[in-house]
């Protein structure tokens, strides 16, 4: 049974006659609504109230009740069991003492009586006056069980109509998965979208899916949405890194509740810039097969979206109904931080921060990137905070080897023509994403020349360019000097 149901059913049974719903979701929660009185009170006084129709009981308009005065004076002269069911009376609630008072009066008269009144509202609104009357109560989005029970509808409806379902059980449930943090509505026209007028059904419909999330983030405005482009192959080096993300391919599936592990919670990177620290963050999310969000703490600052910390609170919350997920915070030092930030309220921000990763029970898998270590507070630190904090270095020799190969595969060029090893021997102190520009930079000037790129192009930018380790020599060795005792090393190899 849905957690909600269970609540309202629990209100019911001790007589609480009036509770406020929060919930988008007014079909679905007025169903079940109506499940409910008619199972616990065998009653079909049931009601339904909104400013444009007024009281409607079994589909038909109760004459003179579109005011909501009147109608709630009409629900109060009901003395059989009933349910009656308001929608959107916040604001009524907002700007008339007299409704308020009415409320007030039928929570007295309602009480002990089998009679109740449903506020049912996505405005969390709530009444100083009331709070001692009113149990509020926040409906949960549909569970596993409720989305599996739509797509297997789905599913049965497709194979009937001659429609191949080439699925294990596995993708499935991966279906399910990815359609978990949507509404019954917004999961109902993602599966729509995805098996509607195909012969065959197969796991690479899956995609659909996630791009139904993707538009639930993009509602949310501080959040992004970030499609798998990447795998290991791309991030060259960082073994230790990625041995761990390895053992952990599997960390948030049932097996691995059964045989007695927590869910991972998240991984601090940190080390000098254009290492691979974002990349780490999207190989996260592609090897375990995980939806991806960066949070941007800049905009949540700017204050476009409302106050600082209710937005950030709320895209928290948006990402506990997607789990499960990968979180993608770049740069955390710059948005939750100790340290003041403008007018910003950052120390508030990072204690509700501390208190969400402490107690969140959603597979939310935080994967937070750092360049200025100074700036992180102790607290977020902490062992337990964070499962691993890993340190990134310039990459080693043997690393700028793999980087070469990368860069040169993936752009199109002959690794025969180009000597690996010496490239990597003269980028001593290069960092990834340096390696990567002077690639991009010798190609266009082999391009403007109408040929293909030759190794001679590569050592002209060399020539030209100062890298990372040189103009922040001071900044890197203060970096590695706190890294040396308090994070795991990303990679195993050392320079040569």
């Amino acid at each position: 049974m849905n957690k909600s149901i269970k609540k309202i059913q629990n209100a019911m049974a001790v007589g609480q006659p009036v509770i406020q719903i929060i919930s988008f979701e007014e079909e679905r929660v007025e169903n079940y609504l109506r499940q409910l009185a008619q199972k616990m009170l065998k009653t079909d006084h049931i009601y339904f109230w909104d400013s444009v129709t007024g009281l409607v009981r079994a589909g038909r308009p109760v004459e003179n009740t579109a005011d909501p005065l009147k109608a709630l004076n009409t629900i109060h002269r009901i003395e059989e069991p009933s349910v009656s069911v308001f929608r959107d009376l916040n604001d009524f609630i907002r700007e008339s003492p007299a409704i308020l008072r009415k409320i007030r009066n039928l929570y007295l008269s309602f009480k002990n009586t089998k009679r109740f009144l449903f506020l049912l509202s996505p405005d969390p609104f709530f009444h100083e006056t009331l709070k001692k009357e009113i149990e509020v109560l926040e409906f949960e989005l549909p569970d596993f069980q409720e989305l599996e029970s739509m797509l297997d509808r789905f599913l049965s409806r497709l194979q009937q109509a001659g429609a191949s379902i080439n699925i294990t059980e596995k993708e499935k449930k991966d279906f399910v998965v990815g359609a978990q943090g949507l509404t019954a509505d917004e999961a109902y026209k993602a599966f729509r979208k995805a098996f509607l007028g195909r012969q065959e059904i197969n796991k690479d419909l899956i995609k659909i899916i996630h791009e139904q999330k993707k538009q639930l983030i993009l509602k949310e405005g501080v959040l992004e949405y970030f499609p798998h482009k990447f795998t290991l192959k791309d991030l060259g080096g960082l073994n230790n890194l990625k041995d761990w993300l390895q053992k952990r391919q599997r960390a948030f599936s049932e097996e691995a509740r059964e045989y007695g592990l927590d869910k991972p919670r998240g991984i601090l990177v940190m080390g000098v810039s254009g290492c691979g620290k974002s990349l780490s963050a999207k190989i996260t999310a592609s090897l375990w097969d995980l939806p991806l969000f960066r949070l941007d703490m800049n905009l949540v600052y700017a204050g476009v979206a409302g106050p600082p910390e209710m937005v950030f609170a709320r895209a928290l919350k948006t990402m506990d109904s997607v789990a499960p997920a990968v979180l993608w915070i770049d740069e955390i030092e710059s948005g939750i931080t100790d340290k003041q930030v403008g007018d910003a309220p950052s120390s508030r921000i990072l204690g509700y921060f501390l208190t969400w990763m402490q107690e969140h029970d959603s597979e939310v898998f935080i994967a937070a990137t750092a360049n200025r270590i100074d700036l992180l507070p102790a607290e977020l630190m902490r062992r337990g905070r964070f499962d691993q904090i890993f340190f990134i270095d310039l990459p080693t020799r043997g690393e700028r080897e793999e980087i070469f190969k990368i860069h040169l595969n993936r752009k199109g060029n002959d690794l025969g023509q180009f000597n690996i090893p010496q490239l990597a021997q003269i980028t001593k102190g290069w960092s990834g994403s340096e390696i990567e520009q002077v690639i991009i930079s010798a190609m266009y000037e082999a391009f403007n020349q109408n040929r293909k790129l030759q190794e001679d192009d590569l050592f002209v930018i060399f020539g030209n360019s100062v890298p990372l380790a040189t103009t922040m020599e001071e900044q890197i060795k203060k970096i590695r000097n706190w890294a040396h005792d308090r994070a795991a090393r990303a990679s195993s190899e050392k320079e040569y």
